[in-house]
């Protein structure tokens, strides 16, 4: 019995090769696509989520007035585990500058983070070498991740060797880190105890009950409850917290939260994933129950054939069920290796090494039972639908022939599949070119400073000796000054696209009341003029003016002043609330994008950062950018003569502006590919139905060719109806489109507004396309010999 079925079903599919292979395509492009965006979407659903006891683990957050952010204050652990016992445990993950190691004269920078000792019985990371249980015990112990341990030790195990940490002490490596999970928002190439930062006098000035910038995780007892904890939270703030942050609030979140607050844009990429995958699947399901109820007319002869010889409708529906099968799993075989061979390389290229996508059975299991359910129910569905549909018809109707008046009735249910399908189209279409859209604006607009012909270099190179770099470095800047094709150079702490995360909060001076959250960073002189920044009102700083900063002088922007209510600024004086300094504003910039358009301008504050130094950038202005690459070779070759233990590197201000967007640009390619799809398979689909209709009504062409029928009125018979379809699809998905899309875009603080235009052009390429989609396949039918028409069977 089972041969038969196997047999009669390949039958079948050979006898209707034009819709089987309309089938394979649509479902395999569509599932390659589909199991790109599972992957994507379960390995982001499923953050972090690998720790065990993963629903316990939490991480605590700041939440005042303006934002709710990830960090907290540094001591707050020690005081939270004395306190409150249904907190088992915890641990610091700081940051803190990235540590040097050197073994044998080979030295290699690592991604560093310092923490707890308790960092193993929270966290699942695991070693490759060492043991958890006592790496972390010793101040002078150091965990490095494998392609480190490879660089400086070769094959060999490392655990135990002595390494030279930032040149002043020796470190014992007592583990090796295992890969860590690209779905792990903790990422780090070195582990250290943090007992060795609490010794640096830096960082003890910054680790008080105000300043929030630790990153903290505790570890809850099973079933204690996160409200009732929370609750208790105010009382601990006012008795421990510092002045100026009492009026703050302690929040924990649970660690699978941790990447969507910190990246907001991160959770609405998963959303718009699914919606991706959903209509996708959508639009492929419709496809193949369409053709196959279409195609299944032809086959009620058969079906009445089978009632007569004694089949029952469990025959019947297996029947149709291993035909459906065999098409999804061809189709799911090509889908998985077009996915596996293009789509995923291409996707992890999109990502540039973030979060790398890969089809493998024990880390996807999850995944793979998901496309085989979903591929499962797609099966079920083509199958049993024309199968209990023709099992319903008459024996004796189906056996006379007689059931072409019934079969050629107008079906709703598959008529309002095709409005679904191509108004889900246009949804697509709109999307891809609302993003495309969306990137050009960005990479365009106007951010309120020179982006063109300004080149920065990456001064800070971790010099062996920085006071002999310094006087090095001094010269090389008086002969850039004197370069005739330089307009300006300025050294900064901070460039556009690269402000720190740092904010603190100031009052002013003459009225305690008005507080403001800022944003800060450092600069010096000559930064608004390389970046020509418009000064609103007063001036930039100035070496002669504000010689090393004694005066504590500031530059705060437009948005600053309006927010303390402000018409001037200049000679007014700010107050943080972390320290008792009193900052004198000396100048007003006006607004510029100094982070990615999608964020609104933030009150900013610049402090002086005293002469031209060896900051962390060296930026440098050009007359026209071909004139850049010369003297950026002998400025390299100059500064090589410096001993430091990082390369010379630099960018082009407007290429790192660009890619900034590079995210959006994977997922513009994306959803292309997508929209692209499913033009194809809603297309393929009504030409498959075109083409049925025009073979079922054959005789009826014919007859009326004989009697004087014109090839342009058989044309417009056979095609107005699919012609109708799609204009009461574009009539229904224009205006959804249009509300996705202005969801979408007002995602954005600066976006790009569609015009109706664009909408009327989706419109009528739509109606194009399937004007000659289905007009070629109505006039090949008006054109055949009526002769030839009236003979067949």
């Amino acid at each position: 019995m089972f041969k038969n079925y196997i047999k009669i079903a390949f039958r079948s599919l050979w006898k209707n090769r034009l819709f089987t292979g309309i089938n394979l395509l649509g479902l395999s492009l569509g599932l390659a696509s589909a199991v790109v965006l599972i992957l994507f979407i379960q390995r982001g659903l499923t953050f972090d989520t690998f720790h065990q006891e993963s629903d316990q683990i939490y991480f605590i957050q700041t939440e005042d007035k303006d934002s709710r952010y990830n960090q907290t204050v540094y001591p707050i652990l020690d005081q939270l585990l004395k306190t409150y016992p249904e907190i088992k445990k915890g641990t610091h993950i700081q940051g803190w500058g990235n540590a040097w190691i050197n073994y044998k004269g080979k030295d290699i920078q690592g991604s560093t983070k310092y923490v707890d000792s308790s960092f193993f019985d929270i966290f699942s990371f695991k070693l490759k070498y060492g043991n958890t249980a006592t790496a972390l015990k010793n101040r002078q112990s150091i965990l490095i991740n494998n392609d480190i341990a490879i660089s400086l030790f070769g094959d060999i195990n490392p655990v135990g060797q002595i390494v030279s940490v930032n040149d002043t002490l020796n470190f014992t490596v007592t583990g090796v880190l295992q890969n860590l999970p690209d779905n792990s928002s903790i990422q780090f190439d070195v582990l250290m105890p943090i007992a060795n930062l609490e010794s640096d006098k830096n960082f003890q000035e910054n680790a008080d009950w105000y300043n929030t910038f630790a990153t903290v995780y505790i570890k809850l007892d099973k079933g204690a409850s996160v409200s009732k904890l929370e609750a208790k939270f105010p009382g601990f703030v006012k008795t421990h917290f510092a002045e100026g942050g009492k009026d703050r609030k302690i929040r924990i979140g649970p660690i699978k939260d941790f990447i969507h607050y910190q990246n907001p844009f991160f959770k609405n990429m998963i959303y718009g994933a699914m919606t991706i995958a959903g209509f996708i699947l959508l639009i492929i399901s419709i496809n193949l129950i369409n053709l196959n109820t279409a195609i299944a007319f032809t086959r009620a002869k058969e079906v009445a054939v089978r009632k007569v010889t004694g089949s029952n409708l469990r025959q019947i529906l297996t029947q149709f069920w291993f035909e459906s099968g065999i098409v999804l799993v061809s189709a799911l075989i090509l889908s998985i290796f077009f996915a596996v061979s293009y789509l995923i390389p291409q996707f992890n290229e999109y990502r540039q090494g973030r979060m790398q996508l890969m089809l493998n059975w024990e880390q996807e299991k999850v995944t793979i039972l998901t496309l085989l359910l979903i591929i499962g129910i797609i099966a079920f569905i083509a199958g049993t639908y024309p199968a209990v549909y023709l099992n319903k018809l008459d024996i004796r109707d189906t056996i006379k022939g007689k059931i072409t008046k019934k079969t050629q009735s107008r079906s709703w249910t598959r008529e309002s599949l095709i409005v679904i399908q191509f108004a889900l189209t246009i949804i697509l279409i709109l999307g891809a070119i609302s993003v495309r859209m969306q990137i050009g604006f960005m990479r365009g607009a106007n951010v309120g400073f020179d982006k063109e012909n300004i080149v920065v270099v990456q001064s800070d190179m971790q010099y062996k000796d920085e006071n002999a770099a310094m006087g090095q470095f001094t010269g090389i800047l008086d002969d850039l000054k004197q370069n005739p094709h330089i307009k300006s150079i300025a050294t900064s702490g901070v460039v556009p696209t690269k402000y720190w995360n740092n904010y603190n909060v100031y009052f002013s001076e003459s009225e305690p009341d008005k507080e403001i959250r800022l944003r800060q960073a450092g600069t010096s002189s000559s930064y608004t003029k390389t970046y020509n920044i418009r000064m609103l009102e007063g001036r930039d700083f100035s070496e002669e003016l504000d010689k090393n900063g004694e005066n504590n002088p500031v530059v705060i922007n437009e948005s600053a002043m309006k927010a303390l209510g402000w018409k001037s600024a200049v000679g007014k004086r700010l107050r943080p609330k972390s320290n008792q300094k009193v900052y004198t504003i000396v100048g007003v910039m006006k607004d510029f994008n100094y982070q990615e358009l999608k964020e609104r301008i933030e009150p900013l504050i610049h402090w002086y950062e005293g002469k031209t130094a060896l900051n962390s950038y060296l930026t440098i202005k050009f007359d026209d950018s071909k004139n850049a690459a010369t003297v950026l070779a002998a400025l390299e070759s100059k500064m090589k003569k410096i001993p430091a233990k990082k390369p010379f590197k630099f960018f082009y201000l407007s290429d790192e502006i660009s890619r900034q967007y590079n995210d959006l640009d994977g997922i513009w390619k994306m959803v292309n590919f997508v929209t692209i799809l499913s033009i194809v398979i809603a297309l393929a689909g009504i030409f498959g139905l075109i083409t049925l209709a025009a073979n079922q009504r054959i005789k009826e062409v014919g007859i009326r060719k004989v009697l004087g029928a014109s090839v342009r009125e058989i044309t417009i018979l056979l095609s107005r109806d699919f012609i109708a379809l799609v204009t009461i699809s574009i009539a229904i998905g224009l205006p959804l489109a249009y509300s996705f899309v202005k969801s979408f875009l007002q995602r954005y603080q600066y976006h790009v507004d569609l015009k109706w235009y664009v909408f009327a052009q989706v419109g009528v390429f739509l109606l194009f396309l399937t004007i000659l989609t289905v007009g070629f396949q109505s006039i090949k039918a008006a054109m055949m010999d009526p002769v030839k028409s009236l003979k067949s069977e």
